[in-house]
């Protein structure tokens, strides 16, 4: 916020007893400045949040084009960021960057073309990679030690079949990075 310059006080005298001039002050003080209040929302520093989808046979992902695996364990995650200065009205949202597949990019590149990662908000909408209309709204929590608010949400994440192919084996692995916004 942007204080502009403003007149706070007026000082007025005179050097001849009994003759004032209350249109001309000898001194003017004034004030300007800005405040910057921080605000924010952060996991806790160098945190990594590492998704182990476990090991799945090439068959599995066979003819599933879109969808997941056969009998896939889909991996929930409960996340919780510390925001400070977050007034009540604020919102929060999650977004996702990451490289997305090429032949499904709604899934996360894994470095394979038959196998991406997918992340879905906890009504099943899937957080598209780089997408900024695919945000996931937090709950940005109470008030506490009047400036803190602790936001949560929960995702699920999951391997996905991005060609129907079936994929060559090996381990894959792919990174996202999470972003936090506020309104």
């Amino acid at each position: 916020m942007i204080i502009p310059k403003t007149r706070v006080a007026s000082l007025f005298g005179t050097k001849k007893k009994g003759v004032y001039n209350d249109s001309q002050p000898m001194a003017n003080v004034s004030i300007s400045g800005s405040i910057t209040v921080t605000q924010g929302c952060e996991l806790a520093a160098g945190t990594v949040l590492d998704i182990p989808f476990g090991e799945y046979q090439a068959h599995d992902f066979k003819g599933r084009a879109g969808q997941p695996p056969q009998n896939v364990q889909k991996v929930q995650k409960e996340l919780s960021f510390d925001c400070n200065n977050i007034s009540d009205g604020v919102k929060i949202y999650l977004s996702i960057d990451a490289t997305p597949n090429t032949a499904y990019p709604s899934a996360i590149d894994l470095g394979n073309a038959d196998v991406g990662a997918v992340i879905e908000d906890g009504k099943g909408n899937i957080l598209k990679p780089n997408d900024s209309n695919s945000l996931l709204e937090m709950n940005p929590g109470s008030l506490y030690e009047d400036v803190k608010r602790k936001a949560t949400t929960t995702i699920t994440a999951y391997p996905v079949s991005t060609t129907g192919k079936l994929p060559a084996a090996g381990d894959y692995s792919g990174i996202a990075t999470i972003h936090v916004e506020l309104e």
